[in-house]
């Protein structure tokens, strides 16, 4: 070979070398000029955020992170705007969610009746006749400020005349058009008001229940729906099927799932034998808990670990023994058996009555603090309870109650929640009774307000925009044994992030539900854009 030949073919072979070297170490995505709240340890607030295969790689000012432009780095500049992490809803019912989805109608937040009748009336219109319609909780006619009156059949027929019509505020109320009574066969008396939980559960199984629709494109558009309203991952405590499940687990596998999806274990213990059966499973080698990946899997047990054991903010006597004893026993398999617990607890003797277990299990299970067993809702706790709870290594998974007066005796005690030093996070109990938008949720926290009552609640009660957000990112990362993945925006985290159209940490309190994401991203990919970020 030519001397000449031999030098051009070390160039060439140096300049590969190089470029190779200068794709591997520059970012894929670079976020320039803007307002990141890090939610680290500090709540540092950097300028710029830098993403190599879909992990974040440096963040810091605009100076630091240029290093970091190669040829095939895709800028986005953010002109000032505020970037939070991707919000984590602890305790959101997502297939449930899928199944209504398609026909629903969200009255989340809407301030107008007017406004909430078109959306109503315009879905009238989409959909074929027949079809349902529904509004499956999140609201209340409280919130409509021009006029809060109940809704009446007439109204109702009117706006929807060809199609069934149901809107569910809670387990025991709701209202129907004609249509929709007929098919339920429910009297009404001539009134759109649906009464009771009998009655509002013919309608529940009627546009849910029957109604199962858990296919690929319904989960698609509800996990769209979803990264919408900023959220990046969730934790489906409803105990979904393995049959429910396959599409989200074949969604994992392709790598294109825009959501990260959790879910506890489905079995059915509601009497002996069934219980006898569920023992089994928590105790056999091929039923793991935290067998889940960074995307998707089986984490552990709940809401409801004994179906018997279903616990209302009316609930005034404790369990006899005959209900508890199998509880106490699913409860003591699944902590030797490592199962983290997440248990609906939603009056003051049922938090006594689990504390009381609790203890007896620590003296068997010294770990069971590992675990993070979580009291959901945690309604009717006194602080004594509270501290009891934080002292025994209990989590707490608060969620938005906008149905219910931010004054009722019986809501969570957040700020003592807070001040107690036990792990805390924020969730929604969205899909069926509540709103899933997260910023609903930390305005409720922050000013003390909610869809029904913005006057709001005792200052002591409310916690600060930083601890609201904390607890809805890195703290929701850490009651799901995902820590070291997501809930900050640090080096080595996966890259899911919200850029919003407002500061968070400036806008008026009282306007924290109104902020609206212009993009969201999971582990370094765009999954929902609007407006200026398009």
């Amino acid at each position: 070979m030519k001397k000449t030949n031999v030098v051009t073919l070390l160039l060439l072979m140096l300049v590969s070398v190089s470029a190779h070297s200068e794709v591997a170490q520059s970012a894929d995505t670079l976020l320039i000029n803007g307002k990141i709240l890090t939610v680290d340890d500090d709540f540092s607030i950097v300028q710029s955020l830098a993403i190599r295969d879909g992990r974040i790689v440096a963040v810091g000012s605009n100076a630091e992170t240029n290093a970091l432009i190669g040829t095939q780095t895709k800028l986005i500049d953010l002109n000032g705007k505020t970037v939070i992490p991707g919000l984590i809803d602890n305790h959101l019912h997502f297939i449930r969610g899928v199944w209504n989805f398609q026909m629903e109608v969200r009255l989340d937040g809407i301030e107008s009746r007017t406004e909430a009748m078109n959306k109503i009336r315009d879905k009238a219109k989409q959909l074929e006749p027949g079809k349902w319609i529904t509004v499956m909780g999140g609201w209340s006619y409280n919130q409509f400020l021009d006029n809060s009156d109940r809704f009446s059949l007439q109204e109702l027929d009117d706006i929807a005349p060809d199609n069934p019509l149901f809107l569910m505020i809670g387990y025991s109320e709701g209202f129907a058009n004609s249509k929709a009574l007929e098919l339920a066969n429910v009297e009404s008396s001539g009134q759109a008001r649906v009464q009771g939980r009998d009655n509002v559960g013919e309608f529940i199984n009627l546009v849910s229940w029957r109604n199962k629709s858990s296919d690929e494109s319904a989960i698609r558009t509800y996990m769209e729906e979803l990264n919408r309203v900023g959220l990046t991952t969730v934790y489906d405590v409803g105990r979904p099927s393995e049959g429910e499940l396959a599409p989200l687990e074949a969604f994992a596998k392709s790598g294109d799932m825009p959501l990260r999806v959790f879910h506890t274990l489905r079995y059915n213990a509601r009497d002996a034998e069934s219980t006898a059966s569920a023992l089994k499973m928590f105790e056999s080698e091929s039923t793991v808990p935290r067998s889940n990946d960074e995307q998707f899997g089986l984490l552990g047990l709940g809401e409801h670990i004994y179906s018997p054991v279903t616990d209302n903010p009316r609930n005034s006597s404790y369990w006899k023994e005959e209900v508890w004893a199998p509880f106490s026993q699913i409860s003591f398999a699944a902590a030797r058996n490592g199962w983290p617990v997440h248990e609906h607890v939603m009056s003051r003797v049922m938090a006594v009555q689990f504390l009381d277990l609790v203890e007896d299990i620590s003296a068997e299970v010294p770990n069971v603090k590992d675990l993070r067993w979580t009291f959901a809702h945690a309604n009717g706790m006194r602080d004594e309870d509270i501290k009891r709870a934080a002292d025994l290594g209990i989590a707490f998974a608060i969620h938005n109650q906008a149905r219910m007066s931010v004054f009722a005796v019986d809501a969570p005690r957040i700020g003592s929640i807070a001040k107690s030093g036990a792990l805390w996070g924020l969730g929604s109990d969205g899909g069926i009774v509540a709103p899933y938008q997260p910023f609903i949720t930390l305005e409720w926290v922050v000013a003390g307000t909610n869809v029904a009552d913005k006057e709001g609640w005792s200052e002591d009660q409310r916690v600060s925009r930083e601890q609201a957000l904390i607890a809805h990112t890195r703290n929701n990362a850490e009651l799901l044994f995902m820590e070291q993945h997501i809930g900050s925006l640090e080096v080595g985290k996966l890259a899911d992030l919200v850029v919003l159209d407002k500061d968070y940490l400036t806008v008026e309190e009282n306007k924290i539900s109104e902020l609206t994401p212009l993009l969201t991203m999971t582990g370094g990919n765009v999954v929902y854009t609007q407006g200026e970020m398009d």
